[in-house]
């Protein structure tokens, strides 16, 4: 036979029973400061959003009477147009509706007005309290404040903007808005263009993401206008006096070829001193670009020093893949730790899906260097 609990209390514990009374009191106490706070809330009891009613004064706020037999007389509050919602939402924006129905329905009786409520509650007792203290007039001044700045934030616009006290002009207002927020979004995007693809074109302004686009963009469109200045670029003398790495431009000589640089691209030495280590050593060039660097500089190995001699070397900028000879892509590509030759992993045969672990080298050098290659294994072919 079941056991009949007379006291459930018993049974759930005093701790559960503490907790439980905890929880009501703190909910409770929540409820109850928020609803003294004049700021907009939700209640979450009922669900309806609570505004402040503006009818509670300060004895501070009296003003000597303005009408006959008006004993004191409070300021009006500053009006502001409310933020009006999409078409479908607020009704207010369907103009038509507004004066067909003002004009046919009969005019209903004004809602008392605030001053109305007001000399109603001003009659009853409790609202200007002489006896109220001094840290209630602050902290009343305090919530006041925050509330306009809250105010003034929903609004987004100032107390006293004209814009505020156009009635019948809802879509300038917002044309004006729209104006405002696409301008924002479009310096937004155009910054963030510019983060993303830093590397511009000086001819077209075109921009790109990484030197290898730029590269290919210049020379497949603008290699016929290039050719056509060349006896003019011959007859100015070139000198590196200064090195912009983002508005590098390739020189050609009479046949067409790169002119390559005579300094290096990172320690701005040249072959007979290099910076870093203060010994002459040989420039190595690219090219499509015409950028020279020490093999130091470059952290090249023995294996590469005797490789790039052997091809036309290209630069980490100008690096495009050595089977289908394109610069797209390229976070594919995979470079060579012995001739530093690029490949799209997805050109190699078989495929790669991800670059391997440790060093790598193409089949061309394992066929070459055999076991003097970085990394020996089975290779992957074209």
């Amino acid at each position: 036979m079941a056991t009949v609990i007379q006291n459930p209390l018993k049974a759930l514990g005093d701790q559960f029973y503490k907790e439980a009374i905890e929880h009501c009191r703190s909910y409770n106490a929540r409820l109850c400061a928020d609803r003294s706070v004049r700021m907009p809330f939700l209640d979450s009891q009922t669900g309806v959003a609570q505004n402040n009613c503006y009818i509670w004064m300060e004895k501070r706020h009296r003003g000597p009477g303005l009408a006959a037999g008006q004993m004191y007389s409070y300021p009006a509050r500053c009006w502001r147009k409310k933020r009006r919602l999409h078409t479908p939402i607020d009704p207010q924006l369907r103009l038509c509706e507004l004066r067909l129905e003002a004009e046919l329905m009969p005019k209903k009786e004004a809602p008392p007005t605030e001053a109305t409520a007001l000399e109603a509650l001003l009659r009853g007792e409790g609202i200007l309290d002489k006896k109220s203290s001094n840290s209630n007039a602050k902290e009343e001044e305090t919530l006041l404040e925050i509330q306009r700045v809250l105010e003034a934030e929903e609004n987004g616009d100032g107390f006293h903007d004209d814009e505020d006290f156009e009635v019948d002009t809802p879509k300038r207002k917002q044309r004006n808005k729209g104006r405002r927020g696409s301008g924002r979004r479009r310096a937004e995007a155009v910054a963030n263009d510019d983060q993303d693809k830093p590397y511009v074109c000086d001819i077209c302004g075109k921009r790109y993401k990484n030197r290898p686009g730029l590269s290919y963009h210049y020379t497949h469109t603008h290699l016929a206008e290039e050719e056509g200045e060349e006896e003019r670029e011959m007859e100015i003398p070139q000198s590196p006096p200064e090195h912009n790495p983002g508005n590098h431009k390739p020189q050609k000589g009479p046949d067409g070829a790169i002119i390559p640089n005579d300094y290096c691209d990172f320690c701005l030495g040249d072959s007979i001193s290099n910076r870093k280590t203060g010994q002459a050593e040989e420039l190595v060039s690219c090219s499509d670009c015409g950028r020279s660097g020490h093999p130091t500089c470059l952290q090249f190995t023995d294996n590469m020093m005797q490789a790039v001699r052997t091809y036309q070397w290209q630069c980490i900028e100008c690096k495009s893949c050595s089977l289908c000879g394109t610069s797209e892509n390229d976070d594919q590509l995979l470079f060579c730790d012995d001739c530093d030759r690029g490949y799209h992993m997805y050109c190699l045969k078989p495929p790669m899906t991800e670059p391997p672990e440790g060093s790598w080298s193409c089949h061309l050098c394992l066929d070459l260097l055999k076991d003097k290659a970085s990394a020996s294994g089975e290779p992957s072919v074209a």
